[in-house]
């Protein structure tokens, strides 16, 4: 597929608006927190348009002040507090999403219902390639959406809405201004946004900005003791290869241990977007571009010098200056940084038909140009592209839906991908790619009487080519069916049973294996480290499909003074595909295998909410949750980088035109660790919110806020995260910010 360029005077155009700026994030108020008689929302990214309460399926949604309150600068700390999600860290500049204990290629990121295109599943280190601060909304489904959004959505899904492509006209011209710093990062954000509409025409404008030092933490960025803990778990009972063995430990040393912050934790990012509409009586089309950069480090002493196996590696010079008369490279590596550009283009239309058997046909198609530079600073100045990494494609949606009666709808579609991976440079472990899938679903939907079922099937194709002989055809088939009864007008419970099946991605398969016979490398020289791991990792291309069988019920109160939820679920996952510390050891570096083992996840989430004071001119709410997975392998062992039961409450004590929340979360010791894994100690996050909005010249309204994090200055490891012995979770932070809304 060849790459798409974006169009000059586009680019200038998004250059130019990101230029009168300083600073992120975009999204109206669209409903106001402190109104309780609002309606809810309904929830675009189930099968059908229904609110949270409405749907079998475990949704959550963040919009309006809610969002704003809790957004930071990745998905995984925007949502570390909803029920059944924690998040996964590589320093500051990563924060994956987990979903009951799944993350990477098992939870689809979607950006306005159409799959991200970029390299996050292929390592901790690299971000998302979407930018959580031009959300208007972030839909999360919990537990398997396989039916709707591909074999990889067996976690969950994360939906990024946002209205870059308008979809309806506003009456006026609505502009949106945030600007806040934060104090544990020095960062200053910038936010903008501008929807207008002309006759039938809607413009979209948005664009931000956002520019951090180093992170302030509480004590040291290195856990000594742990680091060396974890290299005696490592070595003990390991076979070593044909090589000379080296004090791993030593790589350390290298790194000056950092003392109240991580070092190279700093970066900037920025992004822009434009969007036209045109919108009629029977439905619209619409297209959008987007640009974003990201820039970014990663903390001293987590990422290798990639170069120290393998093929010698052309590195892509930045400063021919600092290579010696014979081209030699620098020896010593000082820090590496991310360096990401990418560019989406969408288009996206519906149709609203007046007669037929199908009501609106929907389409949605993005297309992405996705390239991130890994670049190597050295200790005289110079500096290397060590590795870079390009991921361009074409990914589209179209679905038919019909409502022949209130008691009987559907919704049937199709999903076509099409993308091209390619690593180039010396941490290349990952070879040339395509990868095309097609998928069929539908999903149906029968109402009699308080009892709601939902039935659905998926039937996916999947082609990966990888070289001449490492190509893998695949089939995955998912059914799922579900019940929602109505107990009374305030509440209902739910049950939903399915089977959804998941092929194996490219990095399982085909991570330092000889694209030439297809099978592992015979000489273990040939193989190519993984830096951000520290890890020959090593892939099987006779893997299989996992299978994922799950059963879920639970209940929710959504009228009354006491709303909540409950959820207890059981996936029993046949064939689950990990990687897996063989205890293999060659020349001080540690071996990693792809292997497929029967798992199951069991887990628990729920939360409650209730009024503890309601006068007329303020109201204290209180809301108690919780949550907690268990994941073990059923030949023994548990499943690695779980993250710990967390529990907790948070008040929220609100008026007319302020509002104050004080949140607290513990997180339990994780004492359940996979193999060559070390347990990590529990903590509790502590944080305060508060603001004042008042209207100016009428129809505009000012909004003071002020937020605390980590109040209590814990030093908080994660254990989803591959970083936890390097860089700690930032520390005691205060983020000051003025939002103007016309």
């Amino acid at each position: 597929m060849k790459q798409v360029k974006p169009a000059a005077c586009l680019s200038l155009v998004i250059k130019s608006i990101v230029a009168t700026m300083s600073l992120p994030a975009a999204s109206l108020m669209a409903q106001d927190a402190h109104d309780t008689q609002q309606p809810e929302q309904i929830i675009v990214t189930t099968p059908f348009a229904r609110t949270a309460a409405e749907t079998a399926l475990p949704v959550g949604s963040l919009s309006g002040e809610e969002l704003r309150e809790k957004m930071a600068n990745t998905l995984g700390d925007t949502l570390r507090n909803e029920i059944g999600i924690s998040t996964s860290s590589f320093g500051p500049g990563v924060g994956h999403p987990v979903i009951r204990g799944q993350s990477g290629n098992r939870v689809s990121v979607l950006s306005n219902g159409v799959g991200v295109t970029d390299a996050s599943s292929q390592s901790p280190d690299h971000a998302e390639g979407v930018e959580v601060a031009l959300a208007d909304r972030l839909e999360v489904i919990r537990g398997p959406a396989t039916l709707l959004y591909g074999s990889g959505a067996v976690g969950g899904v994360i939906n990024v809405i946002d209205q870059r492509v308008p979809s309806n006209l506003v009456d006026a011209p609505e502009f949106f201004l945030e600007q806040s710093h934060n104090s544990a990062s020095n960062e200053n954000k910038t936010v903008v946004r501008l929807d207008a509409a002309t006759g039938a025409l809607a413009i979209h404008l948005d664009a931000f900005r956002r520019a951090n030092d180093n992170v302030d933490i509480p004590g040291l960025a290195l856990d000594e003791t742990a680091l060396e803990a974890a290299e005696e778990l490592l070595h003990a009972g390991e076979e070593e290869l044909e090589g000379e063995h080296e004090e791993v430990d030593e790589e350390h040393e290298e790194f000056e241990n950092t003392r109240g912050f991580i070092g190279n934790s700093n970066g900037e990012a920025q992004g822009a977007s434009l969007g036209l509409s045109w919108i009629g009586d029977r439905g619209f089309i619409g297209f959008s571009v987007n640009g974003l950069e990201n820039n970014y480090g990663l903390p001293l002493g987590t990422h290798s010098h990639a170069g120290a196996h393998g093929d010698e590696a052309d590195h892509e010079v930045i400063a021919e200056e600092d290579h010696d008369e014979a081209g030699h490279a620098h020896e010593d590596v000082e820090f590496v940084r991310i360096d990401m550009d990418k560019t989406r283009y969408d288009a996206k239309g519906q149709l609203n038909f007046q007669s037929g058997p199908f009501d609106t046909l929907d389409a949605s198609i993005g297309l992405t140009n996705y390239e991130h530079r890994e670049v190597e600073y050295f200790a005289d100045g110079g500096r290397e592209i060590g590795t870079r990494y390009s991921n361009d494609g074409i990914e589209s949606r179209f679905t038919l839906s019909h409502e022949h009666s209130e008691t009987r709808s559907g919704v049937w579609g199709l999903q076509i991908t099409d993308t091209q991976f390619a690593a180039i440079g010396e941490e290349a472990f990952i070879p040339e790619s395509g990868v095309n899938t097609f998928g069929l679903f539908g999903v149906e939907r029968v109402v009699r009487g308080r009892l709601t079922g939902e039935f659905g099937l998926r039937h996916e194709w999947t082609d990966i080519e990888s070289g001449s002989l490492c190509a893998k055809s695949e089939q995955a088939l998912s059914l799922s069916a579900s019940a929602l009864y109505d107990v009374s007008e305030s509440g209902n419970l739910h049950i939903g049973l399915s089977s959804s099946q998941r092929t194996p991605t490219v990095e399982e398969l085909y991570s330092n294996v000889d694209a030439s016979t297809c099978a592992t490398y015979a000489d273990p020289e040939a193989l190519t480290l993984h830096a951000a791991t520290n890890l020959l990792e090593i892939g099987n291309s006779a893997l299989k499909k996992e299978t994922a069988n799950n059963i879920e019920v639970g209940y929710r109160h959504h009228v009354g003074p006491l709303t909540g939820q409950f959820s207890a679920y059981h996936n029993n996952i046949d064939d689950y595909i990990y990687l897996n510390l063989t205890g293999e050891e060659f020349e001080g570096q540690h071996l990693a295998r792809y292997m497929a083992k029967d798992a199951t996840f069991s887990g628990v989430e729920g939360e409650v909410s209730f009024a503890l004071l309601e006068q007329d001119a303020a109201t204290l709410e209180m809301t108690i949750f919780g949550d907690l997975v268990r994941a073990k392998f059923a030949a023994g062992g548990n499943v690695p980088r779980i993250p710990p039961a967390k529990f907790g409450a948070e008040l929220r004590y609100f008026g007319d035109n302020w509002s104050m929340h004080l949140h607290a979360t513990r997180a339990s010791a994780q004492d359940n660790a996979g193999a060559n894994e070390l347990t990590t100690p529990g903590f509790t996050r502590v944080s305060l919110y508060g603001d004042f909005h008042f209207d100016v010249a009428g129809s505009s309204e000012m909004k003071v806020y002020l937020r605390g994090d980590n109040l209590l200055d814990e030093e908080v490891r994660n254990h989803t995260s591959f970083l936890k012995n390097f860089a700690p979770e930032p520390g005691r932070a205060i983020t000051l910010g003025l939002r103007f809304d016309y």
